[in-house]
């Protein structure tokens, strides 16, 4: 074998040893941020049920109302620990109420779970229903 065999055989393993180590760093992310982001959705369905729980009962007397912005403050829990094992990421569960229509009684219910992923890019999972009286 000449010295130029040799140097192109190695340009062309280092190429293939670059790209699947690549590859894995890739894959390893996206797991870490997909495990992460189902962790907030279920941190998220979380509070949509308890907002379905509240009590609105609009023909009791007086009228009955715990489906307010005020019964549903924000809250920071810890999401899960990232895939380096020593941080905690923390995610903000925000719920946001508003009146559709008075005739029939309706109301929007929002959650936002919001995160930091690897401290820098901020990533928001959202689930958004109406609501009726009891």
């Amino acid at each position: 074998m000449t010295l130029p065999e040799v140097m192109v055989a190695l340009a062309i393993t280092g190429i293939t040893i670059a790209g699947t180590v690549t590859g894995y760093i890739y894959c390893n992310t996206a797991n870490s941020k997909d495990s992460l982001y189902m962790a907030a959705n279920g941190l998220a369905m979380q509070r949509m049920e308890e907002a379905r729980a509240a009590v609105w009962n609009t023909s009791a007397s007086p009228i009955i109302d715990q489906l307010t912005n005020t019964f549903f403050p924000d809250k920071v829990i810890p999401l899960d620990k990232a895939s380096d094992g020593d941080s905690v990421v923390m995610a903000t569960v925000k719920t946001d109420i508003k009146p559709i229509s008075d005739n029939p009684p309706l109301r929007r219910v929002r959650v936002d779970c919001i995160w930091l992923f690897k401290g820098s890019e901020v990533v928001t999972n959202s689930i958004e229903t109406c609501r009726a009286p009891n």
